[in-house]
């Protein structure tokens, strides 16, 4: 490129600042919104983990959770795995630092080559290392970058420094890099796994299986493997015949990613379809700002110009407006991305990742130059025309077919691509909205609720009921509360247990293991203070202690799967199959009670089954308090229960129930909120788009309309027929992005709730809101044109 060119086009662009100020605006948003999403799509999806050979991580059975004992047997007797490593996340803790205030925290139990396996590295000090996990060498803890500068205030002397974890000494030995995470983001510290085959934990089903592939063996080859091995696993470990059947390596960075990856895939193809509607929307300024430019280029012609010089100047302007777009969205990306971050889920992983970074700035200015040749065409191609007597007559027409044929397509081609940006946005508002109406199966306005992290101290039955049962008379006392109740894992908290339960006259058959329940632990008055419906039977009483008969109460869903009839099931019995299939537990149904969403107001109720604290004491647990004012009100008064019972148990979680289901619906809200945002840019271009050209149209016409308001036509019918050409323009945009919006739904099947993702209305009300406001935008110029004066029209050149 030459300076005199540049320097020209330049010249060019901002001598009408106006155009060049909009056009600038167009590229800025739609690069921008890109730059931002793309930032968001890159940092969770695209990133690769930050360990070494990323690609030969995988996880083993994702989804699943399973024991030490099998994956240490998958270590002895496979190759294909260089490392097989073990984590067991979401254990809740009380922390308490030198001199600190007891917290809540999150920790992992990791296996001694976790780390090992990832190839990961502390920020300070060191990881959990091979060894670790032997008595004696094992109280040791690893801190994550959050919880360092938020309890330590970032202190680099920590290493070494002692912490009190569940009231066990551990010592700190380092410190993670602020953006690692393993499969679950939210984990405050890692700390050694017991592995001795003779520890409890070795047996118990609660860790996740990771491993690091040898080189060139391929996920295949490692699931055809486990595949072949398990089958003596489950002889030698006494496994039911159906146990393992499904069981696979799975890439990592896919098993992190797997839920989260349709709805970020959707906001990346939203925020394309904003580029494109910015392109399209720019294309038409430029097409009809290069028919006003004919006489100039007819007239370059005919002073010497060649065909290569013309086109190389309509390029060059348009790639300066897209530089300068360009840099402009970057500004708004960099202005976006922080409250774009902030609007992302706790539950959203890789977070951590996110940055606009210089793949992502490279990526815009790819896009935005592309898009700047794509809308330079037309007017390089008209400007490549070398006779000079066409250009002049072209220069004196003021309207051509060809001309309204171009910019009819292309404001069509605006409002399909606003159609389809509607429809998906009005398919999540429904949704979101849907998910708003499902009732819960309990009555969370007015409820209470936070987590009490007992520590090691009241992990038994005979110091643990005590303390739970005097923190309940503290808080049943205060003022305005109704009931109050215990459970182990509240609906909505995120944590959900299960235990394989058969019905007493009906064992599962030999070698098989009985369906999964869900798993709760409840005491005091829960059913009450949480609004749950008893449709027959007792609630549990003091009575149903230790040495009593084993008692259950179950849900409707429960009931009616295992006896038909839910006023049939009490009194009957079931069997609670435990750590192991020779451990057998009789259970008596003492009542029956509504069924409750615990896993999501978007996931179906599973059968589930409670028992009595007193019968299997667990922890930690979460205290529900039913008030007859706003639950917020109370909170400084718990606190200071808790406190003056037992300074060292943290109280964690404490919120309104409500505010807790909303927090459950963070996801469909971002995506359902940014689809709507990006649904009105686009509405707003592709109207805009109609506007310009209509009024770009009437303001052509103003002879030939003058005209026929001087012949007699009347201002209503002139008015009118501006109207319909705006509304055939939004006809033939509806005929282009319905079937393009039927299509790009079918890939958000998965993420409409109540509503389906072809849903006819939907695809009946958007178009007809796109006809209404069209008409409103036409309204301008077609008053213009009813306004036109005979004369000063007939006097125009």
């Amino acid at each position: 490129m030459r300076v005199p060119d540049l320097s020209l086009a330049v010249r060019n662009v901002f001598r009408r600042p106006g155009f060049a100020l909009v056009a600038i605006a167009l590229l800025a948003l739609g690069a921008g919104a890109n730059a931002a999403v793309f930032s968001v799509v890159r940092g969770v999806l695209l990133r690769p983990l930050p360990y070494p050979a990323p690609e030969r991580l995988v996880a083993i059975w994702p989804g699943e959770s399973i024991s030490n004992q099998e994956i240490a047997y998958w270590r002895d007797h496979t190759r294909s795995f260089e490392e097989i490593a073990a984590q067991a996340p979401g254990w809740m803790m009380g922390l308490v630092a030198e001199g600190g205030e007891p917290i809540k925290v999150t920790a992992a139990r990791v296996s001694d080559n976790l780390f090992k396996t990832l190839g990961a590295t502390a920020a300070l000090g060191r990881t959990v290392e091979p060894g670790d996990s032997v008595p004696g060498r094992h109280r040791v803890v690893v801190l994550s970058d959050g919880l360092w500068r938020s309890r330590f205030a970032a202190d680099p002397n920590v290493i070494g420094r002692s912490v009190q974890l569940d009231q066990d000494t551990l010592t700190v030995i380092g410190v993670m890099p602020g953006a690692f995470e393993i499969l679950e983001p939210g984990t405050d510290l890692w700390a050694p796994l017991a592995w001795e085959p003779g520890a409890s934990s070795f047996r118990t089903t609660f860790s996740q299986g990771i491993a690091r592939l040898k080189p060139g063996v391929t996920v295949e080859a490692a699931t055809l493997e486990l595949q072949r091995v398990t089958p003596d696993l489950r002889r030698q470990l006494s496994r039911a015949t159906d146990w393992g059947q499904t069981v696979r390596a799975a890439s990592l960075q896919e098993t992190i990613t797997g839920d989260v990856r349709p709805a970020l895939l959707i906001l990346l193809g939203a925020v394309g379809l904003i580029l494109m509607l910015a392109a399209v929307n720019l294309g038409t300024l430029v097409l009809g700002r290069s028919i006003d430019r004919i006489g100039e280029m007819a007239v370059r012609t005919a002073l010497g110009a060649s065909r290569a010089r013309l086109v190389r100047q309509v390029i060059v302007e348009q790639a300066v407006l897209a530089v300068l777009g360009a840099l402009a969205g970057i500004g708004v990306a960099q202005l976006a991305l922080p409250g774009l971050i902030a609007l992302i889920p706790a539950e959203m992983p890789r977070v951590g990742q996110i940055a606009l970074d210089w793949t992502v700035l490279v990526s815009v200015l790819a896009a935005s130059i592309g898009v700047a040749v794509v809308v330079a065409l037309v007017p390089a191609l008209l400007a490549a025309r070398t006779n000079v007597q066409s250009l002049l007559r072209q220069s004196r027409v003021t309207d051509t077919p060809s001309r309204r044929r171009a910019l009819g397509a292309l404001v069509a081609v605006q409002i399909g691509l606003a159609v389809v940006l509607g429809i998906g946005s009005l398919l999540m508002l429904r949704s979101l909205w849907n998910l708003q109406q499902v009732h819960p199966g309990f009555e969370p306005a007015q409820v209470l609720s936070f987590r009490l992290q007992t520590t090691a101290k009241y992990r038994g039955l005979s110091t643990g009921l005590p303390y739970l049962e005097q923190m309940s008379a503290r808080v049943a006392a205060l003022p305005g509360v109704s009931h109050v109740g215990l459970i182990g894992h509240p609906p909505m908290s995120g944590y959900s247990w299960t235990v394989p339960v058969s019905r007493e006259d009906q064992p599962a058959p030999a070698g098989t293991e009985p369906p999964q329940v869900g798993w709760r632990f409840i005491e005091g008055e829960y059913f009450a203070a949480m609004g749950i419906p008893v449709r027959y039977g007792r609630t549990f009483t003091l009575t149903d202690g230790l040495t009593a008969p084993r008692v259950a109460i179950v849900n409707e869903t429960l009931a009616r799967q295992y006896f038909g009839d839910p006023s049939q099931a009490v009194g009957r019995r079931l069997v609670q199959h435990g750590g192991g299939s020779d451990r057998l537990e009789p259970l008596e149904i003492v009542a029956v009670v509504g069924d409750v969403r615990h896993r999501g107001l978007d996931q179906a109720v599973i059968p589930e089954m409670f028992r009595p604290l007193r019968q299997t004491f667990m922890f930690p647990m979460a205290m529900v308090a039913r008030t007859a004012g706003p639950p917020e009100q109370l909170a400084a008064a718990v606190r200071q229960a808790a406190f003056d019972i037992d300074p060292v148990v943290p109280v964690a979680e404490l919120q309104p129930y409500s505010t807790m289901i909303a927090d459950t619906l963070g996801r469909p809200r971002l995506l359902g909120f940014l689809l709507t945002v990006f649904a009105a840019a686009g509405l707003s271009l592709g109207l805009v788009g109609v506007y310009g050209v209509v009024a770009y149209r009437v303001r052509q016409r103003e002879r030939e309309i003058g005209i026929r308001l001087a012949l007699g036509a009347a201002p209503s019918s002139v008015a009118r027929g501006v109207v319909r050409q705006g509304i055939s323009h939004a006809l033939a945009g509806v005929a282009l992005g319905l079937p393009a919006a039927y299509f790009l739904s079918r890939v958000m099947a998965t993420l409409v709730f109540g509503v389906t993702a072809t849903d006819p209305l939907t695809f009946a009300a958007l178009p007809a809101l796109v006809i209404v406001v069209t008409a409103a935008a036409c309204y301008l110029p077609a008053r213009r044109a009813a306004h036109i004066d005979p004369v000063v029209a007939l006097k125009q050149d």
